[in-house]
């Protein structure tokens, strides 16, 4: 994978990196307070030499390697943000490009939480497969696809 170069003597982010295309995996650097609820932080610089992700447009489907996964219509997306000097706590554990979590994500799913230094996986195929779908458009699919399905195969409707 090719990174732009830092500066002279600066190491330059390593994570996240691209494994599939729209699929980053990187190590979870621990829980910050200064992140809210269905939010993923990461090290902004690793963001724009590592990544396709655009903060402002996209969310990600984040899953812990090795934990259990939801189905993806019952999952959750969450907001990527570019961690800076604006947010000291959460950058602190992201030099590198580590996912940083919300506090409360240990109350959304305290026997699935990670640990420091488990792998993380950051899908972004559904928002750029979906691209500015609006939610209303995107709902409007599923009832279709579950409507023609369930025509389609009376017995179990």
């Amino acid at each position: 994978m090719r990174r732009k170069p830092g500066l002279a003597g600066e190491p330059a982010p390593a994570y996240p990196v691209e494994t599939l295309r729209h699929w980053y995996v990187t190590p979870f650097g621990g829980f910050s307070p200064e992140l809210g609820l269905f939010q993923v932080g990461i090290n902004r610089e690793a963001i724009e030499k590592n990544t396709s992700l655009d903060p402002e447009l996209d969310r990600v489907r984040v899953t812990v390697i090795g934990r259990v996964r939801r189905p993806f219509l019952f999952d959750r997306f969450f907001e990527v943000v570019p961690l800076d000097e604006r947010h000291p706590d959460a950058l602190r554990r992201s030099p590198m490009g580590e996912a940083v979590f919300p506090e409360g994500d240990l109350v959304l799913r305290p026997l699935e939480s990670p640990h420091t230094g488990d792998d993380v996986v950051l899908s972004n195929v559904a928002s750029a497969r979906l691209g500015l779908l609006d939610s209303q458009t995107f709902a409007r699919i599923i009832q279709e696809l579950f409507r023609s399905h369930r025509d389609s195969d009376p017995e179990n409707s």
